[in-house]
């Protein structure tokens, strides 16, 4: 014969508050949540804020009965006509209340008044298995083929004997896989849980049933619940003293695993019915598995797993898994870092962002992820870079050797310097200086009599040395380095960087150059650069050839998931040209056009085309405008953007009844929706007297980042740098 598991009955508790019409959305009052003593104990607001309720799961209550008078069942629509299995009738009056407060834990309704369950959502199947203070095996095991025959996927025993008994109801439970079995492991202080919750380590229990043992508010085991003993690895604990629920017409607190047990059962419901294609066994183990663990390290012979956490319960274990079409599967494991995913610079943010697909944890599970979220990232002009990039060709100190040959140096170091200004950012970031330390920076270039040159330096410098501002104009060009620099360079940030050059005929010189990112993130790259350079009397001319190989797609990154974490190459020409005007003006302009191999099929990315961009950049220069050696400028830039590239990818739009995913396809299409356009103009003047110099801009960015929505981004402001 089995007995009900519950220590303490106190006087019942009156309602907090009326009843209140059903809801479309569960948003219980503050006095409901407070009486809710196990929804509090587990921390479980957020999770049915979200919707997740259990809605569809059959509880099977094998109880004491159901008063379907109490204020959390009358007219609930969530209760179904119970089943009297001592005597085959419909009867289900609780004489007791033991079944009444067990069924309140699991599923009280959130209808604003009293308290409310695990798995408010969920279906109530009462089936009454006792006959006075106990339960006949043959009513247990009635009970139990009455709940799999009307489609119960959860099943909570409140109940337990000192002896087998229930195994052949339970047995047949167990081989459908569909339905966890929740056992109050008992109140008798015990070594081990009693039957029939002993029956969970059983082969033919097939991992489908739980032992659940009751701690207070403390997370520490109550003095009269059985232990974990050798049903450790079947075992968890969940909140059980003095739980308030419904009782009678009423509320009252109980103590005992009696009140442990549905707390579990309405977790299982919750998952059941998020995930109704997993397996009974799969719902246990996830239960088990992500429990908080107490006691001695590891599964012990008192806790077993540990406090039930409902949270972790909810949340993808393992890996997530991204599933294809062609049967490719990307695997990404949830204890890697995060990975800064960007968009390819040439594009706009919001290509990526209808790339949402349903991802799998290790237990099959699938979960919604907005991959293209994460590449959609906005980047916003700031203080820094703009009035970072001083005109460093005023800086520089050049010697005359005594072989005739040049050398020149410039280091640039935030550290030993003196930086004091005023900015204004009209940027959405909200800081007016939004700047940090700029990294060291030098360089030093040696040029023989004969015109043979060489270079080395780091911090991003290579474009005082390469195409027309390394050329013999570079000082009459000052200031127009942003439309004349190879666009290429720009994705190698930082880099270290060395060039060779030599003369040849007619004004003719030949220049190469490597640049090698110092930034060792994954979307860095190396750059190899080409230059052919003519200059002339009043013109020059700069043709330069570059390739580069990156991991990532020209400035963009993701995981493997998406395809842009591979080797790419991109092959560029950039024409750039300067006509002087009078001995102090100087006209420039440039013209770049990129090409990026086709991307590989990995991951959801099932084929790429080619990606064509441009460039193109016009400029004005003065020098000796205010006083000797000052540099004014103008410029508008037109940053690389996209003008062909498709990448078609494979998501996971749905999953049916079975978990299987159904799939589709997603074209992201790299042209952008606007043309990016930076107009700027920038004064500098160096102050001998004082070794600093003085720079003042104007930026104004307009479709930043290529987006047509993008608000416009603009700095005014002026720096003084001194060198010590």
């Amino acid at each position: 014969m089995l007995k009900r598991f519950h220590f303490l009955v106190l006087t019942s508790l009156a309602s907090s508050c009326p009843l209140a019409s059903a809801q479309t959305l569960f948003n219980p009052s503050l006095g409901e949540y407070s009486w809710s003593t196990t929804v509090r104990q587990l921390g479980m607001s957020n999770i049915h804020g979200r919707g997740i309720l259990g809605q569809g799961v059959i509880v099977g209550l094998l109880d004491t009965g159901l008063n379907i008078n109490n204020p959390e069942f009358l007219n609930n629509p969530r209760v179904l006509a119970g089943y009297n299995a001592t005597d085959g009738s419909s009867d289900i009056t609780d004489n007791n209340g033991h079944g009444t407060h067990v069924a309140g834990i699991v599923g009280a309704a959130g209808n604003g008044s009293g308290m409310y369950g695990v798995a408010p959502g969920a279906t109530l199947l009462p089936i009454k298995v006792f006959s006075g203070n106990t339960a006949p095996s043959s009513a247990v095991t009635a009970g139990l083929d009455y709940a799999i025959a009307h489609g119960a996927r959860v099943i909570n025993l409140s109940l337990g004997a000192t002896s087998p008994t229930g195994d052949t109801g339970l047995q047949h439970v167990a081989a459908t896989n569909n339905t966890v079995v929740v056992i109050a492991a008992g109140n008798d202080s015990a070594l081990s849980p009693s039957w029939p919750a002993r029956y969970a380590k059983e082969s033919w229990a097939n991992g489908t049933l739980l032992a659940v043992g009751a701690v207070d508010s403390s997370k520490t085991l109550i003095p009269q619940s059985n232990r974990a003993g050798d049903l450790a690895a079947f075992y968890l604990v969940a909140p059980g003293s003095s739980i308030i629920s419904s009782y009678g017409l009423g509320y009252a607190q109980m103590t005992g695993t009696s009140m442990a047990a549905p707390a579990v059962s309405g977790a299982a419901a919750l998952l059941t019915g998020y995930w109704p294609y997993l397996r009974a066994n799969q719902v246990a183990a996830i239960l088990l598995n992500t429990a908080d663990d107490l006691g001695a390290p590891g599964v012990d012979a008192v806790y077993g797993h540990g406090m039930l956490n409902v949270n972790r319960a909810i949340a993808p274990i393992g890996s997530f898994h991204y599933r294809t079409i062609t049967g490719v599967h990307a695997t990404i494991s949830l204890s890697t870092p995060g990975v800064t995913s960007t968009q390819p610079t040439v594009s706009t943010p919001s290509a990526f962002s209808g790339v949402t697909t349903q991802v799998f944890d290790d237990y099959g599970r699938n979960y919604s992820s907005a991959e293209g979220a994460a590449l959609s990232a906005h980047s916003v002009m700031t203080t820094e870079s703009v009035l970072g990039r001083t005109d460093r060709l005023l800086d520089t100190s050049e010697k005359v050797l005594a072989d005739g040959a040049t050398l020149t140096r410039l280091k640039w170091d935030a550290t030993p310097s003196r930086t004091v200004g005023a900015a204004i950012n009209a940027n959405s970031s909200g800081d007016a200086w939004n700047h940090g330390t700029a990294p060291s920076s030098s360089f030093v270039a040696y040029r023989t009599r004969d015109g043979r040159s060489f270079s080395a330096g780091d911090g991003g410098l290579s474009a005082l040395t390469l195409g027309l501002i390394g050329s013999e104009w570079g000082a009459r060009l000052g200031g127009l380095d942003a439309i004349l620099s190879n666009p290429l360079s720009n994705f190698a940030p930082q880099h270290r960087f060395a060039t060779a050059g030599l003369p040849m005929a007619e004004g003719w010189s030949s220049r190469v150059a490597t640049l090698q990112s110092k930034r060792y993130n994954a979307a860095s790259g190396q750059v190899t650069l080409m230059e052919l350079t003519h200059v002339g009397a009043r013109h020059a001319l700069n043709i330069s050839s570059g390739d580069l190989s990156e991991q990532g797609v020209l400035g963009g990154y993701s995981n493997a998931a998406m395809g842009l974490n591979q080797s790419t190459h991109t092959q560029g020409l950039t024409v750039s040209a300067a006509y002087l005007l009078t001995p102090q003006w100087a006209l420039a302009g440039s013209w770049t056009q990129t090409q990026t191999a086709a991307l590989q099929a990995s991951g959801m990315l099932m084929s790429s085309t080619g990606i064509r961009a441009t460039a193109f950049g016009v400029g004005l220069t003065h020098s000796d405008l205010v006083r000797p050696g000052d540099r004014w400028s103008i410029t508008l830039n037109a940053p690389l953007s996209a003008q062909t590239g498709k990448l078609s990818y494979s998501v996971v739009s749905a999953v049916d009844e079975t978990g299987a995913p159904q799939f589709d396809t997603r074209v992201v299409n790299l042209h952008p929706s606007a043309r990016e356009w930076v107009t700027e103009t920038r004064y500098a003047l160096p102050l001998t007297s004082l070794g600093g110099i003085l720079s003042t801009a104007l930026s104004v960015r307009t479709h930043a980042d290529n987006d047509a929505q993008a608000p416009l981004q603009w700095v005014l402001g002026a720096r003084y740098t001194q060198s010590f």
